[in-house]
């Protein structure tokens, strides 16, 4: 038992020194089987040892995508259970928002957004880029579509490049209709090269992407638009409630 803990501990210790000068934050480690022939021991033993590690913050592990090596930066959980601005959920977690990059420019109306926004295919839109980062690391990447004009009004979303200012809070104010309803659908993703160059992380590095889909008091889609997050910064949280009870 004292020779297999012995072996345990010097498996470790080697993980950890070859982590420590070949990998950065955010990098995917290989698999199991050949960090098993680096450090010429068995395949069991780097599960086990990467197991521990996980326990301690050095890695991150997830289930089909593989090993990543933990930045130590603290995660900032946010809600998306209710139509708050991005920018008000992370000051609300005690952070600071800041936008790294935003950009306003006229577009092609991509097919699946032509069909929420009821306009025709390849119809001109107006695009918004928005970087947001998390007390200066990148975090969010946003890229909303909205139409041009919206029942005779024109928009002019070019205030969006400043944090001062939400998608929410512009809508609100240019179309005399609040956002009181977000569809919003998640799914797992590996970082691509765009990713990569928005987000500052490596190749392979597993992100969240979501669609969401904001409607107007009268049903209509105001907008639609894409954000791909990076976990090891935000924490994404759903909360559900038990059915409203009725009332007299």
């Amino acid at each position: 038992m004292a020779r297999r803990e012995t072996a345990l501990q010097a498996a470790h210790g080697r993980l950890r020194e070859l982590i420590g000068s070949e990998f950065r934050s955010g990098d995917k480690l290989p698999n199991e089987r050949d960090l098993a022939e680096r450090l010429e021991v068995s395949r069991a033993t780097v599960r086990e040892v990467l197991g521990q590690l996980a326990a301690e913050g050095v890695v991150t592990r997830t289930w089909g995508i593989g090993t990543f090596v933990h930045d130590g930066a603290e995660r900032v959980p946010v809600s998306i259970s209710d139509v708050t601005a991005l920018r008000d959920r992370i000051t609300a977690s005690g952070h600071r928002p800041t936008l790294q990059d935003a950009a306003v420019s006229r577009a092609t109306c991509p097919p699946d957004c032509a069909k929420v926004l009821g306009l025709a295919p390849e119809a001109p839109v107006w695009r918004v880029d928005r970087l947001f980062a998390v007390d200066g690391v990148p975090a969010a990447w946003i890229r909303d579509h909205l139409p041009l004009s919206f029942d005779g009004r024109d928009l002019d979303p070019s205030g969006l490049v400043s944090i001062d200012l939400d998608m929410f809070e512009f809508l609100a104010s240019a179309t005399g209709m609040p956002v009181c309803r977000a569809e919003i659908e998640l799914a797992a993703v590996l970082a691509d090269e765009e990713s990569t160059a928005r987000l500052g992380v490596a190749l392979g590095h597993p992100l969240i992407t979501a669609t969401q889909i904001g409607y107007g008091s009268n049903g209509a889609a105001l907008f639609h638009g894409h954000f791909t997050v990076r976990t090891d910064v935000l924490t994404l949280k759903l909360s559900r409630g038990g059915d409203p009870q009725p009332t007299r």
